[in-house]
């Protein structure tokens, strides 16, 4: 049986857009606390708290999904877990305090948690054995090169052209929404 090539890049990219929107929804609170801290009378321990409950709920998730995945099916956990972390991140433009902010995270980590295993196994199944490390090398750096490179300088040139940061996240909603489009499509 002949290997589709075509389908393995689709599902790279995919997988790889999808893991950089990821790090853009993990990362991008960082250059946009100044603004919110003012408003809503944060300080930077809870700063901490916001970025260490997401990485918490993601990484205990991330260890009971991968079996999920593999039981239920790929396609299902990363339609389904890239809607509902794409949501929360807008709904975190919708956060009055640090209460709020602190349980629409959570929750977001519990979806980007259940994504990562799912994704990373959809690009080792679609990859051709001698690309597969390679590929997944390609999915997993977009988390920095979008998340942490791009996302950035994305989001604080947003926050010049809206109105106010709670603008920024829920325009992060539609690219998530857009992948998950494609996703359920193509898988």
């Amino acid at each position: 049986m002949q290997h589709d090539v075509k389908y393995e890049r689709k599902v790279l990219v995919l997988m790889g857009l999808g893991f950089g929107l990821v790090g853009l929804d993990r990362w991008m609170i960082a250059p946009l606390f100044p603004a919110m801290m003012a408003e809503l009378g944060l300080n930077f321990q809870q700063l901490g708290e916001l970025i260490g409950i997401l990485g918490l709920t993601w990484g205990v998730v991330a260890i009971i999904s991968g079996r999920l995945a593999d039981s239920i099916g790929r396609k299902s956990i990363l339609v389904t877990t890239m809607v509902v972390f794409s949501l929360l991140s807008g709904v975190s433009g919708l956060a009055t305090g640090f209460a709020s902010l602190l349980m629409i995270r959570a929750v977001m980590g519990v979806a980007e948690g259940a994504f990562t295993p799912a994704s990373v196994a959809a690009v080792c199944e679609a990859s051709r054995p001698h690309l597969r490390g390679f590929n997944q090398g390609l999915q997993l750096s977009m988390f920095s090169l979008i998340g942490l490179g791009l996302g950035p300088i994305m989001v604080t040139q947003l926050l010049d052209v809206v109105p106010n940061w709670h603008w920024v996240y829920l325009l992060s909603i539609a690219p998530g929404l857009v992948i998950a489009f494609f996703i359920a499509k193509t898988m």
